[in-house]
């Protein structure tokens, strides 16, 4: 401990000695430092931390065979639930907007309908009341009760804890509140946050539908509880037994039907497998920047050793061990390191508590990322700084250990080992460049494609149209009145001052409410899975809606007012739907099935657009009169020259004039709207953005320092070159020319490890890839530009030489 104490005073006056170097080893090691722990903080907050629900590791969410195939249909799910042998509990969850009365203002807020026994099984006790249970949810529509989350508890019913019992309108309905949730529980789900659960039985009431025994209709999350010490593969084979059942007793609706568990939190697959990758690579990412930080401090280190040759070798003369002054050199970095970390530990947990707050504009749905610090987060930070500190300690050891004390005082400080310091150096440069290189051209391959899809054809032209998105079954609407309610809707918001042109549908292209259908050939007698052509995605929308949407009608005609539901039964569809259906585009006039007993003719030909996300490959897509097909989920359009966030204000305030009882859940421009769709591209290209701006930071500061230490090496050769007539280009090419190979060395290397990371960002960001041409010429150019700035001091410093002042001080 002595040993320990001197070792650590000794460095705390090395490092006043020198606080140029003490602030940028700190500085350095704190951005690297910092980057890696905001970035495990959100890994550890969606992947890593453990659900707050009893034994959390027991809970899994139960999908199909597919990422995509994550919601089940109610029949299906009450069969897995009785015929399945290793889950304890499974639950059903479905989440939908719902109207709730408080005060007697009509307020939107997302809910989960859930089976009686979904808190049961999760293990968790309410705050205040009672959470309902398999008895309130035997009967269809026959138990009104609602659970409050604990933020609708506070924020909207200003946390009386006089609530239980009190009635609330649901959807217009009465239901009465019989129980608060524990503080930031909100489900199996990690960044969608209900503000209400309602049994799942009383859907049929709240949605103004009753899809309870439809088979097909796959709208639920399921989540099961597995039995004590049944393994995950135990688990993966029920599942398999029992799709095969309902798969024998119901061909027509479950062949090919397969079940697994996957991990809960992330709509199991469908979000799980991507956030997994993209963390998993910005980490790695994250960890380059550690690496190329340590390799530059390694230098610094490396160079700073050779500055105190002299010291090194009396110390070793009078009888010092080598040992022993590699435990104070280690003793050294290990401090600094421990100073980076603890500034990066209180940068990342503003950062972390930042991104908690922050609350996406760009979405109806109540996102939200619980990232606040925990514990681990803080011994991460700790662990990291420990391992950096010893990892950049030792790269400079073997100096020590082949320093010769005789040499080194007779050299005045040069010793033999010059040469291998120099390899080193160059060495640790190399890879510093490279991962600098690399994580450059990462950033460049992801803000080629955020661009690209910014210029991709999507099949609408958003911009200049205002959305406002509401659900009129939430105001107490019948289905048989949907049409006329929104009919005045849309008269309403047609005759606001600045509007062009009007139209409403139940859902729009990229948002999250998609619907798909099973599509048939014309003259389908049986409509069986074997007979299904394909999957088509569908909306229902009114006469006008193409031109307001932007959507090319390249062949036939739109929608009108004579597409009643008495009419015959006609659809516009996509090029793609037309080529895998027909073999050609021209279909207008041609019909098909979707299980209905009246086949629907084309009466028109859209461009192809984007309808589920931006990487997508071609899709068909059929569109469908509203008036033909009702829908209670309406979405009004306006193509306006007035600004936006001033056109949504009005949408909104002519709904209320209609009726202020209908909720609107979301009005704003629909390029805001689409914020969801590209927020994978943002993230990503923010995310190594910055990444790469570190790198960069580093990389500024290895080449000056090895430029800088070349050129004071050198100054006595340079010296007389220039007095033996050396012109300019041939001083820098002597001092700076080992410098600039090793850039272009790190840079080839790096370039080519960027042709491998682009081929993962391909699937976050829309045609990313490092072959672009602009992308080698942007990461060329900035690696040049990175090394002309970093050499220009040294290379002033060469080029103003005096060789007589020089050779005279010599």
């Amino acid at each position: 401990m002595q040993t320990l104490l001197a070792d650590l005073r000794f460095s705390l006056r090395q490092l006043r000695r020198s606080p140029g170097f003490a602030f940028t080893t700190v500085l350095t090691l704190t951005m690297a430092i910092a980057a890696n722990v905001v970035v495990y903080g959100v890994l550890n907050a969606l992947l890593l931390h453990p659900l707050p629900v009893a034994e959390p590791q027991q809970i899994y969410q139960i999908q199909g065979p597919n990422a995509s195939d994550f919601v089940l249909s109610y029949p299906n799910y009450r069969d897995l639930r009785d015929l399945n042998k290793t889950f304890s509990a499974v639950a059903a969850t479905r989440v939908q907007p719902i109207g709730i009365g408080v005060n007697g203002v009509a307020q939107t807020v997302w809910g989960y309908e859930a089976t009686g026994n979904y808190f049961e099984m999760l293990g968790v006790q309410p705050l205040l009341g009672r959470f309902f249970t398999q008895a309130d949810d035997v009967k269809v529509n026959g138990s009104p009760v609602v659970v409050l989350s604990y933020d609708c508890w506070k924020v909207r019913f200003s946390g009386d804890a006089g609530v239980i019992g009190k009635t609330v309108l649901v959807n217009k309905h009465p239901y009465t509140v019989v129980a608060v949730a524990p503080k930031n529980f909100i489900g199996t789900e990690r960044f969608l946050w209900p503000e209400v659960w309602v049994p799942y039985l009383n859907g049929p009431e709240i949605e103004g539908v009753n899809v309870l025994e439809y088979r097909r209709n796959t709208n639920s999350w399921i989540v099961g509880r597995l039995k004590p010490g049944v393994t995950v593969a135990q688990a993966n084979a029920d599942l398999q037994r029992v799709a095969g059942v309902l798969a024998q007793e119901y061909p027509n609706d479950n062949k090919g039907i397969g079940l697994r568990v996957a991990k809960p939190g992330l709509l199991g697959d469908l979000l799980g497998g991507p956030v997994r990758a993209f963390l998993a690579g910005v980490m790695a990412m994250a960890l380059l920047v550690l690496l190329a930080a340590c390799a530059n401090l390694g230098a610094l280190f490396s160079s700073r050793m050779s500055d105190r040759a002299k010291e090194l070798g009396i110390r070793l003369a009078i009888g010092s061990s080598r040992g022993r002054i590699l435990q104070q050199l280690l003793t050294e970095s290990v401090l600094i390191a421990l100073f980076g970390g603890a500034v990066a530990s209180l940068a990342s947990a503003a950062l972390l508590n930042i991104l908690t707050s922050w609350r996406p504009a760009f979405t109806e749905l109540p996102i939200h990322f619980l990232v606040q610090p925990d514990w681990t987060v803080f011994a991460f930070s700790g662990l990291l700084a420990l391992f950096t500190g010893v990892l950049f300690g030792i790269i400079p050891a073997r100096q020590v250990w082949i320093t010769d004390p005789n040499e080194t005082l007779k050299s005045a400080g040069s010793t033999a080992a010059g040469a291998d310091r120099s390899i080193l150096r160059s060495g640790l440069l190399v890879v510093q460049i490279a991962l600098c290189c690399l994580l450059v051209t990462s950033s460049f391959v992801a803000l080629r494609g955020l661009e690209r899809t910014f210029r991709m054809p999507m099949g609408i032209a958003p911009e200049g149209v205002t959305l406002a998105v509401m659900d009129v079954h939430a105001a107490g609407y019948s289905e048989e009145q949907d049409a006329e309610i929104q009919r005045r809707l849309y008269e309403r918001v047609a005759a606001l001052p600045g509007v062009t042109a009007a139209a409403y549908s139940d859902t729009t292209p990229l948002s999250l409410n998609q619907s798909s259908n099973d599509v048939y050939p014309a003259g389908t007698k049986e409509f069986v899975a074997a007979n299904v052509r394909f999957d088509a995605s569908y909306f229902k929308v009114s006469p006008n809606y193409f031109a307001v949407s932007g959507t090319r009608l390249l062949t036939g005609r739109e929608f009108t007012v004579h597409d009643h539901p008495k009419a015959p039964q006609v659809a516009i569809v996509n090029q793609t739907f037309a080529r895998q259906l027909f073999g050609t585009e021209n279909a207008v006039g041609r019909r098909f099935a979707t299980g209905s007993k009246e086949e629907i003719e084309i009466v028109g030909v859209v461009e192809d657009g984007k309808y589920l996300s931006l990487t997508e490959a071609a899709r068909p897509a059929m569109f469908w009169p509203i008036q033909q097909s009702p829908s209670h989920d309406t979405v009004l359009l306006v193509r306006s020259w007035r600004p936006t966030a001033e056109m949504a204000e009005a949408m909104r305030k002519a709904v209320a004039e209609v009726d202020s009882g209908i909720p609107v859940m979301h009005a704003s421009g629909w390029t805001e709207s689409l914020g969801l769709a590209t927020f994978p591209a943002k993230a990503a290209t923010v995310a190594l953005g910055i990444l790469g701006a570190l790198a960069v930071m580093l990389a500024v500061t290895g080449i000056f320092g090895l430029a800088s230490y070349t050129v004071a090496r050198r100054m006595r050769e340079l010296g007389i070159r220039v007095a033996l007539g050396a012109q300019g280009r041939q001083v820098l090419r002597a001092a700076l020319g080992r410098t600039v190979m090793l850039l272009g060395i790190g840079s080839a290397i790096g370039l080519g490890l960027g042709f491998a990371v682009s081929r993962v960002l391909a699937g976050i960001v829309y045609q990313a890839t490092a072959s672009d041409p602009w992308v080698i010429v942007g990461a060329a150019a900035t690696m040049a530009a990175l090394g002309l700035v970093a050499s220009a001091l040294p290379a002033r410093r060469a080029l103003r030489i005096e060789p007589v002042v020089l050779l005279r001080d010599e």
